[in-house]
């Protein structure tokens, strides 16, 4: 199981302290763990603490319920894929088409959900609260504005429609993807649903983006 790397809280705000923050630390990890064997429904804050060495005021001292621990991992999650993701679609001069970042941000995806074993059973719970039109919650809200941006500049050779729209559907698809695959056994159940659905949002974006128009703001004349 690949470790997750903690950023700043999501759900309340980061403790001050080095000592305490280390201490949250060892809760999402251990909930994590626990996450590798057990379904969300099946945690307990006796068994997290038990897992992590602490004492169960501890885990409520930060987090009152199960409920919020679970979404405080799950968006911590969340939000590291989405920075793999923002880092691929920004990098053409690694993948100068269009279509292989593309390919290469939904192989992340995947390959994040296999290596992440406790983002799965997470995104399984978490995708019914998060509803059809996830794509105007904030938590995706970054990656559809990125995508607006960049395309209403008419890189990636955008032409023929609203950008804002597109980046909406785009992200609106990949998140279907992403529960799709999700809802598979493993990785190898997934891979066939993988690949009709990169199939599907390649040929959707076929329709807006060429391979002319490539250059990055960087490589424009000031």
């Amino acid at each position: 199981m690949t470790r997750l790397s903690f950023g700043p809280l999501r759900t309340r705000p980061t403790p001050q302290q080095a000592r305490a923050v280390a201490r949250v630390h060892v809760i999402l990890h251990a909930t994590a763990d626990l996450l590798g064997t057990r379904a969300p429904q099946d945690i307990s804050t006796t068994a997290i603490a038990a897992h992590a060495g602490i004492p169960v005021s501890s885990i409520y001292r930060y987090f009152p319920t199960v409920e919020d621990l679970l979404r405080e991992l799950y968006l911590q999650t969340a939000g590291e894929l989405r920075a793999k993701l923002f880092a691929i679609f920004d990098d053409a001069r690694t993948h100068p088409r269009w279509q292989d970042r593309l390919r290469k941000a939904l192989e992340t995806q995947r390959s994040y959900l296999a290596e992440h074993p406790y983002y799965r059973p997470l995104l399984m719970a978490f995708m019914v609260s998060r509803g059809p039109l996830a794509v105007e919650d904030e938590e995706h809200d970054e990656l559809v504005t990125f995508l607006h941006r960049r395309w209403a500049r008419g890189e990636d050779g955008f032409h023929g429609g609203d950008a804002r729209v597109v980046a909406n559907t785009t992200i609106q698809i990949a998140l279907a993807m992403e529960d799709l695959i999700a809802a598979q056994k493993d990785r190898d159940a997934s891979r066939p649903y993988s690949a009709e659905l990169s199939r599907l949002l390649e040929g959707y974006l076929s329709s807006y983006l060429s391979n002319e128009g490539q250059a990055t703001v960087s490589d424009r004349p000031a």
